[in-house]
C-alpha cells in the first residue's frame, strides 16, 4: 500500500451530526476513554500522555493544565456537565502526581461496588494497570491495587473480566521513535493482547498491528479488538481458559480507537480517526485539528454485520475523537486531547 494512500491524503468526508451537540462543562481538554455502567454513571479518563511526547504537546499540556484526572458523568441527569473525582490511597507505591490515565474498564463486584481498571503511563517505558474502587458518598476513587508485568509494553486499553482479572492491549513494543516509524511504515504486526488472572499473565492474541481498544460482549463469550493499523475490528471467541481465537475480521476503512459495547443490543460504538496524517499532526501538536468520527457496528450472534456512521466532524467542533457511547438516545463523544461533546440522537438506530 502506498504511503500517501495509507496516510489518507486522498480522503474527504462530509460533516454530519445525529442531532444537536453541546460541549460538556466541567472538564478540561482530553477525555480519552469511558466506562459506562448500567445505571448511566460514566467514568472518563483525562490527561493521557506517554513519556516521549513531542515538545509541542508537552507545552500544550502545560499551557492548558492537562494532568491525570478521572471525571464522572451521569446520563440520568441529562445535563452536559461532569465532576472531577478525587483519588485517594497509594497501595503498591501508586502516586497520583505521576498518574497519566489512558484506557479504562469497570466491573460491578459481588457487593455491588463499582471497580475500575485504568491504564497508567507512569514512567518512561513502564506502564501499570491501576485498580480503584468508587466511593459514591465522597465522590472518590480509592486506589486498591496495581498490576505490572514484563508483558506490559506500551499498554493502550483494558477490559475487565472479573473484579481481579482482565485483558489488555499492547499498542506498541517500545517508545523509541525509530522503531515506531519502522513498524508503521513496514506495517509489522508486532502487537499483542494479554490476559491477567490477577497474578499470572499470558499472551492470548498476537500478530496484531497497532492494537488499540478492547471490549467484551455482554455474555462474555466474545472479545472485540481494534486492530487500528489494519483499519479493522477483530472478533475473537473467548475460550474457558480465557484464550482468544479469531472468528471474524471486519474492515471499517478508518482507524478505530476505543470500543464500547451497547448494554442492551451488543452493538459496538467506535471512536475513530478517518485521516491518518491529520491525526499524526494532532499527536505532535494538538493545536492542529484532525477529524472526528463515530461508528455504530451492528452485531448479531457475536459477529459484526454492518456499519453506520453516526457522527463526522472535520475537527472544528471536536478534534481526534477516541471514544463514544449512546445511552438513552444521547451520544457522548470523547477525544484524546480536545473537548468532550454530548449530542441528541434524533436519527433511528
Amino acid at each position: 500500500m502506498p504511503v500517501w494512500y495509507y496516510m489518507g491524503f486522498h480522503l474527504h468526508y462530509n460533516e454530519h451530526y445525529p442531532g444537536k451537540c453541546e460541549n460538556i462543562d466541567g472538564i478540561g481538554l482530553g477525555s480519552e476513554d469511558f466506562h459506562t455502567f448500567t445505571d448511566g454513571l460514566t467514568f472518563i479518563t483525562s490527561g493521557h500522555a506517554v513519556q516521549n511526547e513531542s515538545i509541542h504537546k508537552r507545552e500544550y499540556m502545560v499551557k492548558h493544565n492537562i494532568v491525570g484526572r478521572i471525571y464522572l458523568f451521569d446520563f440520568n441527569k441529562n445535563k452536559a456537565k461532569v465532576e472531577e473525582l478525587s483519588i485517594v490511597g497509594s497501595n503498591g507505591g501508586f502516586n497520583v502526581k505521576l498518574f497519566h490515565p489512558h484506557g479504562i474498564s469497570g466491573w460491578l463486584n459481588k457487593s455491588g461496588k463499582k471497580v475500575l481498571f485504568v491504564v497508567n503511563h507512569e514512567e518512561q517505558g513502564v506502564d501499570y494497570i491501576e485498580k480503584f474502587e468508587f466511593i459514591p458518598e465522597n465522590k472518590q476513587l480509592k486506589h486498591v491495587k496495581r498490576y505490572r508485568d514484563n508483558t506490559m509494553l506500551i499498554v493502550n486499553d483494558v477490559q475487565a473480566t472479573s473484579e481481579d482479572s482482565f485483558y489488555f492491549t499492547n499498542t506498541g513494543t517500545c517508545l523509541e521513535q525509530f522503531w515506531i516509524i519502522v513498524q508503521l511504515l513496514g506495517r509489522f504486526a508486532w502487537n499483542t493482547v494479554v490476559y491477567c488472572d490477577g497474578s499470572n499473565y499470558k499472551i492470548v492474541l498476537d500478530d496484531m498491528f497497532v492494537t488499540n481498544g478492547i471490549a467484551m460482549s455482554n455474555d462474555g463469550r466474545n472479545v472485540y479488538i481494534a486492530n487500528m493499523g489494519n483499519q479493522e475490528i477483530v472478533v475473537a471467541e473467548r475460550k474457558p481458559n480465557n484464550d482468544l481465537v479469531r472468528k471474524q475480521v471486519y474492515s471499517v476503512y478508518t482507524y478505530p480507537d476505543n470500543i464500547i459495547v451497547d448494554m442492551k443490543t451488543d452493538n459496538l460504538y467506535i471512536g475513530a480517526h478517518p485521516i491518518a496524517y491529520k491525526l499524526f499532526l494532532t499527536i505532535d501538536d494538538p493545536v492542529n485539528h484532525s477529524p472526528s468520527q463515530v461508528l455504530m457496528l451492528y452485531v448479531k450472534n457475536g459477529n459484526i454485520t454492518k456499519t453506520r456512521e453516526l457522527f463526522y466532524d472535520d475537527g472544528e467542533l471536536i478534534t481526534g475523537s477516541s471514544v463514544a457511547i449512546v445511552f438513552n438516545s444521547k451520544l457522548l463523544i470523547g477525544s484524546v486531547l480536545d473537548k468532550t461533546f454530548f449530542c441528541d440522537v434524533s436519527v433511528p438506530l
